[in-house]
């Protein structure tokens, strides 16, 4: 991602310096960012002190390059900016503080939506304000500690950009309006964003729950010229996002929606009138239900959560019960099923899967993701990697969180001519990788699985694949 040095667009210039610095883990020097952006020196110069006197940037001592006179280390002051999220979860309502590396500083977990809105609004508020609370008590002790924040970094208070609001589809971005989600049943035509705003006095966004997941996984990646990136997103129901060119599809408000995708698994008959579609196998419930029919013991009604009874289900798999396996046979298939669709529909450098989730039955359904997502294709053909996210089970939260990171922080475009922005699929990776090769012997065993390491900068990505695309291919 390339910059320019027109006097208007020194907004969008500035973001491209706080983006490399904020990329840049060991810090950076000026003369590096000028690289890195293609700003001149001088405008590099110019844009750091003023970042200095906010305190979005601070200074970290000096390293020598070589010959000349050592450079100054810049680094970004984490909690210089903060923000909330909120995900409409239907187990439960996460709600979060993070930071510009979209660290989590502080979250409340609070009961579940009900079918009063009003109730569960005035209840976030409330944990909004223990959270604002908590944040000023923690920055007035780390300053009196003399720790590094953006108070005594010499610049303003920490900024708290507002609140992201993650929800189930069907929602109406643009009026902020939660319309008619599937998995809560009280929430119809709900201004949430005004409501919310009025309450906390905050500017409010609201946004789909799976784009909202992807757009904190891509804050900390560099995006790649021309790529897409796919998100699978795994909770109460399955959802899907996609981005190019780091700009998410948003459609209608609907997009991403694919419950119903056909998997080819089974004749189950769905709700819609036809047979195999995704929603049948992956389901958080009907996993369960799944399980309870196969005599393993989980509980029926509500006495334990969505989340206990699938840990014990999983848990279950991983020692070896047979019928715990078999359970999560299905929803691996049917999200591999998936996995191959959103390659053969969008050619994605990546697939990311994740969601609240995903990490508990991550570890039992990856080998059948993995044989069902694999495409016998012919030796050359385009690579996708399938990688788990590294934000956790409240990445919604997190992501709702983003949202304004992205919307105030984040330059808006790439540049086509950046020589470091290649697709990548054809690097090289230290990630640990799980492979989604061909059967040996088979057409496209010699298809090419080199990666590229672009996680997040929070916690390790726990699994990667790599799954060849063919034109062409059947469908699942």
């Amino acid at each position: 991602m390339r910059g320019t040095s027109m006097p208007d667009v020194g907004e969008y210039n500035e973001k491209l310096v706080i983006q490399a610095v904020r990329r840049a883990p060991d810090g950076i020097s000026q003369a590096e960012t000028a690289r890195r952006t293609g700003l001149s020196r001088q405008a590099v110069s110019l844009i750091v002190r003023r970042l200095l006197d906010q305190g979005l940037l601070r200074t970290d001592g000096s390293r020598s390059g070589g010959r000349g006179k050592p450079s100054t280390v810049l680094r970004v002051v984490p909690e210089s900016r903060l923000a909330i999220g909120v995900h409409l979860d239907p187990s439960r309502i996460a709600v979060v503080l993070v930071d510009l590396d979209l660290q989590p500083r502080a979250r409340r977990l609070i009961a579940a939506p009900t079918r009063d809105p009003e109730t569960d609004i005035a209840r976030i508020g409330e944990a909004i304000e223990s959270l604002r609370h908590e944040m000023h008590a923690e920055l007035r002790a780390e300053h009196v500690k003399g720790r590094d924040t953006a108070v005594d970094a010499g610049g303003e208070a920490p900024q708290l950009l507002g609140v992201g609001i993650a929800s189930p589809g069907g929602i109406d971005p643009v009026r902020g309006i939660v319309v008619d989600p599937p998995w809560l049943p009280g929430w119809r035509h709900v201004a949430v964003v005004d409501q919310l705003s009025r309450r906390t006095g905050l500017p409010a966004i609201l946004a789909k729950d799976t784009h909202a997941a992807l757009t904190a996984e891509l804050w900390g990646r560099p995006l790649h010229r021309g790529a897409t990136y796919d998100y699978l997103y795994v909770g109460d129901g399955i959802g899907s996002a996609s981005a190019e060119d780091g700009t998410l599809r948003h459609g209608g408000g609907r997009a991403g929606e694919i419950g119903h995708l056909p998997t080819g698994i089974g004749d189950a008959v769905c709700s819609c009138g036809r047979r195999g579609c995704l929603n049948l196998y992956t389901d958080a419930r009907r996993v369960i239900g799944a399980a309870r029919e196969a005599g393993i013991p989980v509980e029926e009604g509500e006495e334990r959560g969505v989340r206990e009874q699938l840990e014990l289900i999983a848990s279950r798999a991983n020692d070896g019960d047979p019928a715990a396996a078999a359970v999560l046979e299905l929803p691996g298939r049917a999200l591999g099923s998936a996995v191959r669709a959103l390659i053969d529909l969008h050619d994605p450098a990546q697939v990311i899967i994740g969601g609240p989730y995903w990490h508990i039955v991550e570890e039992s359904t990856i080998p059948h993701l993995q044989r069902a997502a694999r495409d016998a294709s012919a030796p050359g053909t385009a690579q996708a990697q399938i990688v788990s996210s590294n934000l956790g089970p409240h990445v919604g939260a997190i992501g709702a969180a983003s949202l304004f990171m992205e919307r105030d922080l984040a330059p808006r475009r790439l540049d086509p001519t950046a020589p470091d922005q290649d697709d990548p699929r054809g690097a090289d990776s230290e990630q640990a990788t799980h492979v989604v090769a061909p059967e040996p012997g088979g057409p496209g065993a010699h298809a090419s699985t080199a990666e590229i390491s672009n996680s997040v900068s929070t916690v390790p990505t726990v699994v990667t694949s790599t799954v060849s695309r063919a034109s062409g291919s059947a469908a699942p």
